[in-house]
């Protein structure tokens, strides 16, 4: 509970030329310019600072209305009038200063994690042109529908050009929400269109589901290493996060079952086929024993099936939504496979959290833009989508096998990596533990990028891994790639900088 301040002394001269309000905003002004009435600190009431200076309390009033006004207090109604925590400069100070430094006072505070700067670092990390590119999981635009979207977009503009243009309810499009049920029944995420909500992307699905169940001091589980997106958006909550491990097998259900045995938790996040960025699957018993748990504990399984469909090796698996579709929802999106500049998602839930989601995405964005959802509503008519697996799928598993093959011929004695059965990732751990910084920047200088393994856990770790996507990247160039990170790993051990900390520069 805050404590009243008083302010000393009140010499005030009656008949000066100068009137009482504006001595005493002065007075008050001086003190918080001085540090003794320090930031964050309550006044005194209106009617107190009346009585002490002998004042009326019309007068006090307006002294803490100008004060106010001149940026040095705010008023909260029910609690009182309160020193702000950023002060503004004098008018002539202000004018000679001008910069963006007042902005810091007034945001809150985010302590970044070793995540977070992992990321931060690596995305804004000089990057050769000539770099060759194994940091991105991005979808190949080559391999893109564009001129077919291109021809679909025209026709749209011709036979219905108010469609792209007005307002939508908010849960999507009826033609694209209903396909996307069609293509649910099939898959296990869905059984009606009610149960689809279109997104701009699963990136916003993911962050909807999390806001959606979690607040300040929840607890949540997620896969690590998993999306960047899934845990940035699961720390924004408040929650605290917890890891879980992955193996060949997908994430560890044993070291869940040991979370849950010690604490409450609402939500666990995971991806149970082709898993970014292991390319894993979650075996059939972890998959039955997750499901199991999550009924007997109540809590949310946020199951994220983005790469699900860009499967190598093995038939597709049902997706966990089947199985207890009241505790799982479930995310998906178009970017892997028609383009990620749709941003086209969607998610599936059912229950009260389903009204939840959409009173969310309400308040965020109204709805998904208009023209990308009816492109995907008329792309994903009949075959066309199932034809454009079919072509990319053997690309992309040839990128995938040309990785491999490079990592066994020049780091099979430093490190071991998974064998995605899908997706566009491979996950490497290095066998001896370096500065995972140092190493970024001097494959960068080598020429190529990766992505450090400490941006997509929900721990530090002290082992040294880092995810390599294959996806963009010509089979005839991954040997060279893997090659010159070979080379920057030589470099690392050859300084002897171990496993100490350093900054990109």
């Amino acid at each position: 509970m805050s404590t009243s301040h008083t302010f000393g002394v009140l010499d005030l001269v009656r008949d000066g030329d100068t009137s009482i309000t504006q001595q005493l905003t002065d007075h008050i002004a001086g003190l918080i310019d001085s540090g003794e009435l320090e930031p964050g600190s309550k006044l005194p009431a209106t009617r107190a600072l009346a009585a002490d200076a002998h004042i009326n309390h019309l007068t006090a009033v307006r002294v803490y209305r100008r004060l106010a006004e001149i940026g040095y207090v705010t008023a909260a109604v029910g609690r009182g009038t309160f020193v702000r925590r950023s002060v503004p400069l004098a008018p002539e100070a202000a004018a000679a200063r001008e910069n963006d430094d007042w902005q810091l006072g007034m945001l809150a505070q985010r302590t970044l994690s070793y995540a977070d700067e992992m990321l931060r670092d690596s995305l804004h990390a000089p990057h050769s042109p000539d770099a060759i590119a194994l940091g991105s999981g991005f979808p190949d635009p080559e391999l893109c529908p564009s001129a077919e979207l291109a021809q679909i977009a025209a026709d749209i503009a011709r036979e219905d050009p108010r469609a792209v243009t007005s307002y939508l309810q908010v849960e999507g499009v009826p033609e694209l929400r209903e396909r996307l049920a069609e293509l649910g029944r099939d898959a296990g995420y869905a059984s009606s269109a009610d149960e689809i909500l279109v997104t701009s992307g699963a990136r916003q699905g993911v962050d909807l589901v999390a806001r959606a169940i979690l607040g300040p001091g929840d607890v949540a589980v997620v896969e690590s290493p998993t999306f960047a997106g899934t845990l940035a958006s699961l720390q924004a909550t408040g929650a605290r996060v917890l890891p879980m491990p992955v193996d060949g097998d997908g994430p560890d259900i044993a070291a869940l079952e040991r979370i849950v045995a010690r604490h409450e938790i609402k939500l666990v996040a995971l991806q149970p086929a082709c898993a970014n960025p292991t390319g894993a699957d979650l075996s059939p018993a972890r998959r039955e024993r997750l499901l199991e748990l999550a009924r007997m504990r109540g809590f949310f399984v946020l199951e994220d099936g983005v790469y699900a469909t860009i499967r190598y090796d093995g038939a597709p698996l049902q997706r966990m939504r089947a199985g207890a579709p009241s505790h799982v929802i479930y995310v998906d999106s178009l970017s892997k496979t028609i383009g990620g500049g749709l941003r086209v998602g969607w998610i599936a839930a059912s229950g009260p959290v389903f009204d939840r989601l959409v009173q969310l995405k309400l308040d965020s964005d109204i709805h998904t833009a208009a023209l990308p959802q009816h492109l995907g509503a008329r792309y994903l008519r009949g075959d066309r989508h199932d034809e454009l697996l079919a072509r990319s799928i053997p690309v992309y598993r040839k990128r995938r096998d040309a990785l491999l093959r490079a990592l066994e011929r020049h780091m099979r004695h430093d490190a071991s990596w998974t064998i995605p059965s899908g997706g566009h990732n491979t996950w490497v751990t290095l066998d001896d533990p370096v500065d995972e910084r140092a190493l970024y920047v001097d494959a960068l200088r080598a020429g190529v990028s990766f992505l450090p393994g400490g941006a997509i856990q929900a721990e530090k770790s002290s082992r040294t891994s880092m995810r390599l996507s294959f996806g963009l990247v010509d089979p005839s160039s991954h040997d060279e790639a893997v090659r010159r990170l070979a080379v920057a790993l030589r470099e690392v051990k050859r300084r002897g900088r171990g496993s100490a900390t350093g900054a990109l520069s």
